[in-house]
């Protein structure tokens, strides 16, 4: 079964299939491509369920939060950077619900980026 993991890797990207949800299947020329098909949770659920690499999704603040909320997020990976923008894009709505994550992993690098990997425990609780 594949895991969906919420990680950046750049190392086989160009050769691994890309599933991609858009609205213009036919600008989709950076193969190879698969098929989600018209509901892409379902098509998400069924990739995932077949045998083969990990899932990853990359930095997609529409679909991530749909992700999260359907229970079909394994891990997430976060990478901080050491810079304070002040501003700028939120990674998720205003409208996305809290989430509980708990601390699988972290490194450091040199140059101070941290790697932190994260496994989805589910909604937050408050109690």
């Amino acid at each position: 079964m594949a895991a969906i993991s919420l990680r950046h890797s750049i190392h086989s990207l160009n050769a691994a299939t890309k599933y991609v949800a858009t609205h213009r299947p036919d600008s989709l020329g950076w193969g190879p491509v698969g098929d989600l098909g018209a509901d892409v949770m379902e098509g998400i659920r069924r990739v995932k369920s077949q045998e083969g690499p990990d899932l990853i999704v990359w930095g997609s603040a529409t679909l991530t939060p749909v992700l999260l909320e359907q229970g079909l997020v394994d891990e997430v990976v976060l990478v901080v950077y050491p810079v304070l923008l002040g501003r700028g894009k939120r990674c998720y709505s205003d409208s996305a619900d809290p989430r509980e994550l708990a601390l699988v992993s972290s490194k450091a690098t040199p140059t101070g980026v941290l790697l932190n990997i994260y496994r989805h425990v589910g909604s937050l609780r408050t109690e």
